[in-house]
């Protein structure tokens, strides 16, 4: 009696190289949502909004800076005064992976990572990365907050950084960009934030 051949394994998927994230660090959504988050997306639209899943969020709501990012942001010292003034300006890259003064890059909804190139504070000197999260819902503007800081000493700080300035929130896109996927210079501006708008 001759034995059926065992089925052969199939080929494994060739590896699909992907760009490398920079350091990870908590901001945005928070870490406690991730599980929650992973069910709905794999769920079908009608299940998600049954469960009470978010939907894409065009603009992020309006809360308070969390307290120990004011106290970090806002604190005195006895030699050089405040650390940063309130609404104090921060010229950042958007993504530190895409930077050059100027040019455009492509930015879509979900976590990021900035860089600060210009020494315009102390207390976040060139080279400072900015982890935060970005929405891009509005094909208009593109909204982003900064939770969290690593300076170039390698110390890590709690911050609130909104892209924007203090009379406009976020930052206006540029000719190509459609909702989810916006086109807007690579080095922006912000501003140090008691509450977020």
């Amino acid at each position: 009696m001759k034995r059926a051949p065992s089925p052969l394994s199939p080929p494994p998927a060739p590896a699909i190289r992907k760009p490398k994230p920079l350091a990870a660090s908590p901001g945005w959504p928070p870490a406690e949502w991730g599980g929650f988050l992973k069910t709905c997306a794999g769920l079908t639209a009608a299940a998600a909004l049954q469960l009470g899943c978010p939907g894409a969020q065009v603009r992020p709501e309006a809360a308070d800076c969390p307290e120990a990012a004011r106290k970090w942001m806002f604190a005195r010292d006895d030699v050089n005064g405040r650390r940063m003034r309130k609404n104090a300006p921060v010229a950042f890259y958007v993504d530190a992976r895409q930077r050059s003064a100027g040019d455009a890059g492509v930015f879509r909804d979900g976590p990021v990572t900035g860089e600060v190139y210009k020494d315009e504070n102390r207390a976040l000197p060139k080279g400072t990365l900015l982890y935060g999260y970005l929405w891009t819902g509005n094909k208009d503007v593109l909204l982003g907050r900064y939770t969290e800081a690593r300076l170039p000493n390698g110390q890590r700080v709690p911050v609130c950084i909104e892209m924007g300035d203090e009379d406009d929130l976020g930052w206006v896109t540029w000719e190509g960009s459609k909702p989810g996927e916006v086109v807007v210079r690579q080095n922006v501006g912000g501003i140090a934030v008691e509450r977020w708008r």
